[in-house]
């Protein structure tokens, strides 16, 4: 479905745990053997520390400030990684490798502490009933779906033959579906709403009646066979007001008013590294000389 970027950092944890151990116990204590010498604790501090020291105290240093002042709930961060799952679909466990994150968990941790920058840049974000009436009237109501996922069109083809012919959509799924994850429940997705998937699945998704089966849809995973299992009415604005004006409030957010507001709160919270090595992780680039001479 839809491709969500998201910048990914795995070093975290193992970075957190070296610096406690190292804090707790001898530096000296050996972490690894080999015939050619040992590692130790303190070798293996200072390597993490120079390849990934900055990058790590600012994740760090942001979860401890912005979640001073934010929070983020359990069921927060597990919508938001079903939200992740169901836009990458299939490629969703390759992405976790790739971006060298050994397990979900991990993954969650950073996720986590992007959306306390997330809500740092929508804390202030103000909104005029204009605004909110004009974003509900554009919104559509959720629906639930199921799909089989095939690589190539001869495939889909094969497919939406067997069901035509009769052929029950949930096994067809489980046998044919690369979407593996979803195939396990029959091709089902849940409920989503608009925007949560690609576009070019959306838009055959949402042209379906309940129970209508689609033509074979391309997207960049190769081709859907989607069947809309069930529709939800638009709820009225006042019932929904606060999820409206929060998905509002996401939309307008962007890399500069996150990289403001986290400053801004780092600016409150007083930070200072005390750590020599790392004594510029916070520091603020000065302006270009090419950008100064125009100013």
């Amino acid at each position: 479905m839809k491709k969500w970027m998201i910048a990914f950092t795995a070093t975290t944890t193992i970075f957190a745990l070296s610096a406690c151990n190292a804090e707790k116990g001898d530096n000296s204590e050996v972490v690894a053997e080999t015939a050619a010498g040992n590692i130790t604790q303190e070798e293996l501090y200072t390597a993490l520390k120079e390849r990934f020291g900055e990058e790590v105290l600012r994740e760090l240093v942001y979860e401890k400030v912005l979640g001073d002042t934010y929070e983020v709930t359990s069921e927060e961060l597990d919508d938001r990684l079903n939200e992740l799952k169901q836009q990458l679909g299939p490629q969703f466990e390759a992405a976790l490798m790739q971006s060298g994150f050994k397990d979900e968990e991990q993954l969650k941790q950073t996720l986590r502490i992007s959306m306390l920058q997330e809500k740092a840049a929508i804390a202030d974000i103000e909104l005029t009933d204009e605004e909110v009436q004009q974003y509900y009237d554009s919104m559509k109501a959720e629906i639930r779906a199921s799909h089989i996922l095939v690589e190539d069109e001869a495939t889909a083809q094969e497919v939406k033959k067997k069901l035509e012919e009769g052929g029950d959509f949930a096994e067809l799924a489980k046998e044919y579906s690369t979407d593996t994850a979803s195939a396990a429940n029959g091709g089902d997705l849940d409920w989503f709403g608009a925007g949560k998937m690609l576009p070019e699945f959306e838009e055959a998704a949402y042209s379906l009646e309940v129970d209508q089966i689609s033509d074979p849809v391309q997207s960049m995973y190769g081709y859907h066979i989607i069947k809309v299992t069930d529709k939800k009415e638009k709820q009225p604005l006042d019932e929904i007001r606060a999820d409206v004006e929060e998905e509002l409030r996401r939309s307008k957010v962007g890399q500069e008013s996150v990289d403001a507001a986290v400053e801004k709160e780092l600016e409150n919270a007083k930070v200072k590294v005390k750590e020599s090595s790392l004594k510029d992780t916070f520091k603020k680039e000065e302006p270009a000389e090419e950008a100064k001479d125009e100013q």
